[in-house]
């Protein structure tokens, strides 16, 4: 099932913004918010997406439809129409019901069925978000008939074939936000055809005072993607600062684990000169898991 014409269009560069979290502030949970899943060729895939309203007096309608998604250098999400990009695999998605009323308390199951094709152009990640959309009553003080639209996403990873995830840090360095508070700038690039999902620390050393570690819990860089991750500092930095990266990659299709540790990124910190715009540090996709 798909979106309607015109709600396809409206899909277009809406930002993380626009999606709700896990315990959405308009009251409907989704789980699981991300799904990874390793097919092959002519594979039939199924999943469960439950939803629940867990409001206590107030009935939600919400509607159901596909879209295509990618994460910007920041992190930020972005929504597509479905098929629209060659990473897509929205044309292998059925799902049902296409509209769901939620009461208080109540859940709903949404069963997203999977066919991938016999033949495919590559190998690789496909991707695709099944999205649940409501328009509620903004709540303005002495203000009226103002609505607002809300969405909150389940994100899915369908891996194809020979598959790898190639992620490296490119550099580091030391800057600024907006607010006046440091913070680590990582640079990531992913060469393989498959995202890598990273986790570890950042490890400060200087001429002074004990070592500053900062930790990764979960880092997403997409497929031939590029990253600009910023950690930010609780301590003040010592002279001469020296950064240490380590880091597990948690989704490794190339190895029988499906996890691999990267080689140690060891590097003197630069200074950029330029501030960059606060807040964006916490990865974008994180906050749909």
């Amino acid at each position: 099932m798909r979106l309607s014409t015109a709600l396809r269009a409206s899909l277009v560069a809406i930002s993380m913004a626009a999606i709700a979290a896990p315990a959405a502030p308009f009251g409907i949970g989704l789980q699981p918010t991300t799904v990874e899943m390793t097919v092959q060729p002519g594979d039939r895939q199924r999943q469960v997406i439950n939803l629940g309203n867990v409001h206590q007096e107030q009935t939600i309608s919400l509607t159901l439809g596909l879209a295509d998604w990618s994460l910007d250098e920041s992190g930020q999400i972005s929504l597509t129409p479905p098929g629209e990009t060659n990473s897509s695999a929205a044309d292998w998605v059925r799902f049902s019901p296409a509209f769901v009323t939620l009461e208080p308390g109540e859940t709903e199951q949404v069963i997203v069925d999977m066919a991938a094709p016999i033949r495919i152009d590559r190998e690789g990640d496909y991707r695709f978000a099944l999205i649940a959309s409501t328009l509620l009553p903004e709540e303005r003080s002495g203000q009226s008939g103002v609505w607002k639209k809300y969405q909150i996403a389940s994100l899915f990873y369908l891996t194809m074939g020979n598959a790898k995830s190639a992620p490296e840090v490119k550099a580091a360095s030391v800057s600024q936000s907006a607010d006046g508070a440091s913070e680590i700038v990582l640079d990531f690039e992913n060469s393989g055809n498959a995202h890598a999902r990273l986790r570890g620390d950042v490890e400060i050393t200087g001429d002074s005072g004990g070592p500053i570690i900062e930790s990764i819990s979960n880092l997403v860089v997409l497929h031939e993607g590029i990253r600009k991750y910023r950690v930010p500092l609780t301590e003040t930095l010592p002279a001469n600062p020296q950064v240490k990266v380590t880091l597990e990659n948690t989704f490794a299709p190339q190895t029988a684990t499906g996890a691999i540790m990267l080689e140690p990124f060891t590097s003197d910190l630069s200074f950029e000169e330029t501030a960059l715009p606060a807040g964006g540090i916490e990865d974008a996709e994180t906050a749909l898991d």
